[in-house]
């Protein structure tokens, strides 16, 4: 079993990432790495970066008459996750720019995005003058040239339900919102406590998946235990197939089904289509699941990446998962 080192289900699928054109390395942790190409330097980089040393001193100085006056702070997210937690503890009205994935709520729409997930783009970022930029934890060469243009970094590692509360916490601490954080983590809890609390007659066992190429089963990737969905799938009350694999999101092969033999497939990759959900699992036609028409498609955003819109994933997924009466 193969480990995907795109970091999958965390805020962006790993197919979705090659489809923009985003190459990317990894270093020992799985972290995506900046690769360096040395080349010869071009006039127009020389201007390029004049410009940019610019953007940073305007920057600056725009920074130093806003807080004379006290204007309210500038912020930029560059995860779909960060932007649910500005979202979340009520301060969407300070987001000036998002990452390219961020779609929900749906005032993000109209605001500049910055890059996406795996390749930020700092001039971009710079441009729009931010007091604040949160980040994940790959962030860490962004967030380095942003200390030195003199812009605080908010780092919000976001893989589990963990990861939420503490992001809400921290967010809603820095952006003065302590009160809405509060909210935000109580109604998770309440949600957790309601849907652990289902009775239901059995464990269906499930394999959900994350990316996957265009028509067929090739590049699989799925999450494995510690990911965002396990979590949501052990609250639920469903057992994970992959539950043994190790690693949060396991690159897998159709013969890997086969012998899983899920009773349920959640189709959350990207090109995963509603009316059509059986049709690429065709050649697993005798696993359980596509045997007995339980290929579901869940593609919301909150099921993709951690979200604080526990109580909506958790009932998508319940619903998916359970037929009525079970």
């Amino acid at each position: 079993m193969k480990v995907c080192g795109q970091r999958c289900g965390s805020h962006a699928n790993c197919g979705a990432a090659v489809r923009q054109g985003i190459s990317t390395d990894l270093k020992k942790t799985g972290h995506a790495a900046v690769t360096v190409v040395k080349r010869p330097v071009h006039p127009g980089a020389i201007w390029a970066l004049v410009g940019v040393l610019g953007i940073l001193l305007a920057g600056g100085c725009r920074r130093d008459k806003k807080e004379a006056t006290g204007g309210s702070l500038r912020v930029v997210t560059l995860t779909p996750s960060a932007t649910e937690l500005v979202h979340a503890v009520g301060a969407t009205g300070l987001l000036v720019g998002v990452d390219e994935y961020s779609t929900f709520p749906a005032e993000v729409a109209g605001l500049p995005e910055v890059g996406s997930f795996l390749a930020p783009n700092l001039e971009a970022i710079l441009r729009l003058d931010p007091d604040l930029v949160i980040t994940d934890d790959i962030h860490a060469d962004v967030e380095a040239a942003l200390r030195d243009a003199g812009i605080e970094s908010l780092t919000c590692d976001m893989h589990s339900l963990a990861d939420v509360r503490a992001g809400l916490e921290k967010v809603a601490a820095r952006l003065g919102r302590v009160e809405a954080g509060r909210r935000a983590v109580a109604e998770i809890e309440v949600a957790v406590d309601a849907a652990g609390g289902h009775r239901h007659g059995r464990r269906p066992r499930v394999l959900a998946v994350i990316d996957r190429e265009v028509g067929g089963l090739g590049n699989m990737v799925a999450a494995g235990p510690g990911s965002w969905v396990d979590e949501l799938l052990a609250i639920v009350g469903a057992e994970n197939v992959l539950a043994a694999a190790g690693v949060r999101y396991p690159k897998i092969t159709p013969e890997e089904i086969l012998r899983g033999a899920p009773e349920v497939i959640v189709d959350a990759s990207f090109v995963a289509a509603a009316e059509r959900p059986a049709a690429d699992w065709a050649s697993v036609a005798e696993v359980p699941a596509v045997r007995d028409g339980r290929v579901v498609v869940l593609k919301e955003p909150y099921f993709l990446s951690p979200s604080p819109r526990v109580a909506e994933a958790l009932a998508a997924l319940e619903g998916a998962l359970y037929k009525s009466g079970e």
